[in-house]
């Protein structure tokens, strides 16, 4: 890799908070950091107004600030700005797919009171579900590479795996953690019986999944073997073991397969799942399906 890290920019505390995480990782990777400032959704009966022009003068000052901010911080780190006059989830989108030197597009979430999750507005949700680039969402409070968590990675083994282990391993590797690789699995309906109901079944299974599971890390860690890694096969429902896998991990993987609908790029319930309730930033890596 060696494209800019790219963030979100809107002024909100959640924002702030993905700006920070974004400057540590730049500098972890000694790559530069881009702030893109989105613009509002057009009112077509007000083309032009005294609000529309205050509001573009906030959203210099924002940008301005926060550039200023995080060089202060980080003196060596090559910070640039950039505010679009399209709508934020065009722009972020059109940032990820169109620019070519777009490394980690990295997103803030609002949270949500009294509750053990977060909340993904429409704008990181297009993002999330189109960009061609792996997108990190940073929920608030998330502190920069806490130096005590490991990288958590789940690993569906019925999608085409590379993109998503490489990018694990170079993320562990990077970070100079453990990889914790979780594949979660169950029975095959068309057996007609539930894993508890026929336990022979499910042992046949599980050493499937366990050989399936290995061969699919072996390239990987030939290439890192520097990288500890922790594999584990599990039975259960995948986005809440996902969700409990990431307790006190630095980052938690997931892949995106593209699923197109008629209004537009979708994402499974999983990545649904883990953005929303994961206890740790998640970086959603598209991915593709086997042929």
């Amino acid at each position: 890799m060696s494209g800019n890290i790219t963030v979100g920019v809107d002024g909100s505390p959640e924002s702030l908070t993905a700006v920070r995480w974004a400057a540590h990782e730049a500098e972890l990777r000694q790559a530069p950091l881009r702030l893109v400032q989105g613009g509002e959704r057009p009112v077509p009966s007000m083309p032009f107004s005294p609000y529309a022009s205050t509001r573009s003068r906030q959203a210099d000052r924002i940008l301005r600030s926060t550039a200023e901010e995080v060089r202060s911080r980080y003196p060596g780190l090559t910070v640039t700005t950039e505010r679009l006059t399209c709508r934020a989830d065009h722009a972020l989108i059109a940032e990820a797919n169109e620019s070519g030197d777009v490394d980690l597009m990295v997103l803030g979430s609002r949270g949500l009171a009294g509750m053990d999750g977060f909340l993904i507005g429409p704008v990181g949700l297009a993002v999330v579900g189109a960009s061609e680039r792996p997108v990190v969402l940073v929920r608030p409070g998330t502190v920069p590479l806490t130096g005590s968590g490991d990288v958590v990675v789940g690993v569906d083994l019925h999608e085409s795996p590379a993109a998503l282990l490489g990018f694990a391993f170079r993320e562990a590797s990077r970070r100079q953690r453990t990889l914790r690789v979780v594949n979660v699995w169950g029975v095959p309906a068309t057996y007609g019986l539930p894993e508890d109901a026929a336990p022979e079944t499910g042992l046949e299974f599980h050493a499937v999944v366990d050989k399936t599971l290995e061969e699919a890390l072996a390239p990987w860690q030939r290439e890192f073997p520097a990288v500890p890694v922790v594999a584990r096969a599990v039975t259960g429902v995948v986005g809440a073991q996902l969700v409990y896998a990431s307790v006190g991990a630095d980052l938690l993987i997931v892949g995106r397969h593209e699923r197109r609908a008629p209004m537009g790029p979708r994402m499974g319930h999983v990545v649904h799942a883990v953005i929303h309730h994961a206890a740790a930033p998640v970086v959603v890596v598209p991915q593709t399906r086997h042929p």
